[in-house]
Parts: structure tokens; C-alpha cells; sequence
């Protein structure tokens, strides 16, 4: 696959992963940055929330 064609798939794979949650994508091609922003302002895309972490107790890990 050449360098252009890979770069092509890459952006087609982000529109439609945009356009799947309601985005509009905006494409810089020259430096190949891409913004990504809502297409509805009341639209909130919701926090990914991750287990807590527990208590920290370093001294039980050192075993001398």
C-alpha cells in the first residue's frame, strides 16, 4: 500500500468513525492535522470512567 493511499484509508476510517457519533472532522491536508468538533452544541460526549485506583502501600512491595 503506498504512503497516499494509506493516509487516504486513515482519513476515511476518521469521517466515518466522526460521522458514526455525530462529529464534523476538519482536514489539514498539508500537515495532516485533523479537528475534530461537535456538530451539536448540546451534544456532550459522555467521560470514559476507569476503575479507582486503591491505597498505595509501598512498603509492603520491598522485601529486603
Amino acid at each position: 500500500m503506498s504512503r497516499a493511499a494509506f493516509r487516504q484509508a486513515e482519513i476515511e476510517r476518521i469521517l466515518r468513525a466522526a460521522k458514526n457519533v455525530g462529529m464534523a472532522v476538519q482536514v489539514d491536508l498539508r500537515s495532516l492535522v485533523i479537528t475534530i468538533h461537535p456538530t451539536e452544541p448540546t451534544k456532550v460526549v459522555q467521560p470514559v470512567y476507569l476503575a479507582p485506583d486503591g491505597e498505595e502501600n509501598w512498603e509492603d512491595d520491598i522485601r529486603l
